[in-house]
């Protein structure tokens, strides 16, 4: 009963639907910074795999040991 209590008590101090308006991790509790920037994360993503299935160039080539 006990163990029932803490996780109930963990998960209502990291309410995902609370009022406050800040980002916050809902497992660690850690407050997200002014700096953080989620409206922009889908053009990003779509720069990365842009970059990851580009053809690569010869500089751009892993150098193994074989």
């Amino acid at each position: 009963m006990k163990d029932t209590l803490v996780i109930l008590s963990t998960l209502a101090d990291r309410n995902r639907v609370a009022p406050d308006p800040n980002l916050r991790d809902i497992i660690t509790g850690v407050k997200a910074d002014n700096a953080v920037n989620v409206d922009g994360i889908r053009a990003m993503e779509e720069r990365i795999l842009s970059s990851m299935t580009r053809v690569s160039k010869g500089s751009e080539q892993a150098v193994t040991l074989a």
